[in-house]
């Protein structure tokens, strides 16, 4: 069983993320504080029954780095994690961007969750792959990182190398999607 989201473009989701980095960073800074944004969430209008909590690294099976329910508009997200992204480390930072992408593609956007039983889901409403999307284009702000090297991008937006190298690879990301 999967699961199917109302259709969001690459180019929508850019658009979103753009939007909440510039209105919680100075022009040009590439180091997005997403533990911090985590942290006010609860506070900006519409999100006061929002929380996180950081859990022992063993109350979440040990494939599943953070969650997001939306039942309960709970984000609970391992120890371990909570303290990688706070120090720095790009995975885990990825991991927030990604779950916060979820709240804010699913429930702050309104957006529908639908079961879905045909495995032909389109990347576009495959909630996966849009919480993929924010995440990278919240911490890897493309209108600013187009003709630098992915070792810089890497250590200024902090996000691992893997994850400059698959975003590359995306024809679609390191280009202007409006032309």
């Amino acid at each position: 069983m999967n699961y199917r989201s109302e259709p969001l473009s690459r180019l929508d989701i850019r658009r979103y993320a753009l939007s909440i980095r510039q209105a919680v960073l100075p022009e040009g800074n590439l180091w997005f504080p997403i533990e911090e944004f985590l942290e006010c969430l609860s506070e900006l209008p519409g999100n006061e029954d929002f929380f996180f909590e950081c859990v022992k690294d063993n109350e979440l099976p040990p494939n599943i780095h953070a969650e997001y329910s939306l039942d309960e508009n709970c984000m609970r997200i391992k120890e371990t994690v909570y303290l990688g992204a706070c120090d720095g480390n790009g995975r885990d930072r990825m991991t927030l961007a990604h779950e916060i992408g979820h709240f804010l593609l699913l429930k702050h956007s309104k957006l529908k969750l639908q079961r879905c039983f045909s495995s032909d889901v389109p990347c576009y409403c495959d909630p996966e792959w849009q919480a993929k999307c924010f995440a990278a284009e919240l911490l890897i702000p493309a209108n600013q990182v187009e003709r630098l090297s992915p070792e810089y991008v890497a250590k200024k937006c902090g996000v691992s190398r893997q994850t400059v190298n698959a975003i590359e690879n995306d024809k679609y990301v390191f280009r202007n999607l409006e032309q």
